[in-house]
């Protein structure tokens, strides 16, 4: 009789455990406080404790979008890649992070997608001002420089996700900050995908993502993929190689 209780409350639990870790990810990603991802950071440690990455590779780095992208390293071959993304990651996040992240692997390029969970206006999160993402990336990007001079540094456009279409102008306008101090700086680079998820309109193709309206679909990153790749292997082979 009782070896039918677990088999009975997997369907009755399973809907209650998804909704909280769901709940539990909404609230770290609405939080200000980068030590709410102090555990992935040491799984991250710990992993390469056992075997480290390559040195001089590429660092992708940021939040979910990178944290999801399962197929990355085959989507970027033969670029040598590293992943580091975690959790609903804010810039201050990755700024907070970035010398456990980022810097001990030496890299020759660092790819950042980051930004999109600092504009999101759901579940209680408060959208920033575009002078404060302006002076959270000015924080990342100098702090990265000065740790890897003789890095690239690439930013991928935040792309406005179906469910947070309506702050697409602002995003626009963090995005152009981005585009204007990398004119200004041969180390920086950035590379805007987001026509590759978006319908003839300009809107957000939603049948690029999955069904929270916020992450990427394996149709999203291939697309996705489809441009970041050439323009990545660009930089790699003139500017690096």
């Amino acid at each position: 009789m009782w070896i039918w209780i677990p088999i009975l409350a997997v369907p009755v639990l399973g809907p209650v455990i998804l909704g909280w870790k769901i709940w539990d990810e909404v609230r770290r990603t609405i939080s200000e406080d980068p030590l709410v991802w102090e555990k992935q950071i040491r799984a991250f440690e710990k992993k390469e404790r056992k075997k480290a990455p390559p040195k001089g590779a590429v660092v992708f780095a940021g939040s979910s979008t990178i944290r999801l992208w399962g197929r990355l390293a085959r989507d970027m071959a033969p670029l040598p890649t590293v992943r580091r993304g975690f959790g609903g990651a804010k810039v201050n996040d990755v700024i907070h992070y970035m010398d456990r992240l980022i810097t001990p692997h030496d890299p020759a390029m660092v790819v950042l997608y980051i930004g999109s969970n600092d504009l999101l206006d759901f579940g209680g999160n408060r959208p920033k001002s575009l002078e404060e993402m302006q002076a959270l990336y000015d924080t990342l990007l100098t702090g990265l420089h000065d740790r890897l001079p003789a890095a690239l540094i690439v930013v991928v456009a935040t792309f406005p996700s179906p469910l947070n279409a309506r702050r697409a102008g602002q995003i626009e306008a963090v995005n152009q900050y981005l585009r204007e101090t990398a004119a200004a700086k041969p180390w920086l680079k950035v590379i805007d995908g987001n026509t590759a998820l978006q319908t003839s309109s300009g809107d957000p193709d939603r049948s690029m993502f999955r069904f929270d309206r916020v992450h990427l679909n394996s149709k999203g990153y291939r697309r996705w993929a489809q441009i970041l790749r050439p323009k990545l292997l660009d930089y790699w082979r003139q500017e690096l190689h």
